[in-house]
């Protein structure tokens, strides 16, 4: 038995063809895991603000805390004028990937003003630092891009 192409057998094919295509499409947009980089974005955009003031503050100290990564520890270091002041805070280590790699620690400074953070379990990717810190009822925040290898 001979099958004759003719355009009756195009528009069959060209038809199962489409179909094709866009069961795979819904099968794909199914199986994406869609998250929320945040799960309170609406309530953070809304006092956006005090964010913009944290910012400024931070950007205004005339020495600012540094952020140093090297071998698997992550290292900031306060300036010495922080020294009499009472500091609270918090680091986040933030993966714009997932929220399952992000680690968060409360700001723990030694006598020299300095915390480490032990990145030994940190998956290689790119980080943001965020440090979010208040010293003497004043807010601050920070942020800087790193790469884990």
């Amino acid at each position: 038995m001979k099958i004759r192409f003719n355009w009756g057998t195009g528009i069959v094919l060209a038809m199962f063809v489409m179909i094709c295509g866009m069961l795979y499409l819904v099968y794909m947009a199914t199986s994406q895991d869609y998250f929320l980089v945040e799960k309170d974005y609406y309530q953070r955009g809304i006092n956006y603000q005090d964010q913009i003031d944290r910012i400024n503050n931070g950007n205004s100290l005339r020495e600012k805390p540094q952020i140093v990564l090297s071998d698997e520890m992550l290292t900031i270091q306060f300036p010495a004028w922080f020294a009499n002041k009472t500091i609270e805070g918090e680091v986040l280590i933030y993966s714009p990937v997932s929220d399952r790699l992000d680690k968060s620690t409360k700001l723990r400074l030694d006598e020299t003003l300095t915390q480490r953070i032990s990145l030994d379990s940190t998956k290689p990717g790119r980080y943001t630092v965020k440090l979010d810190w208040t010293a003497d009822n004043t807010d601050y925040y920070r942020e800087l891009q790193i790469t884990i290898k």
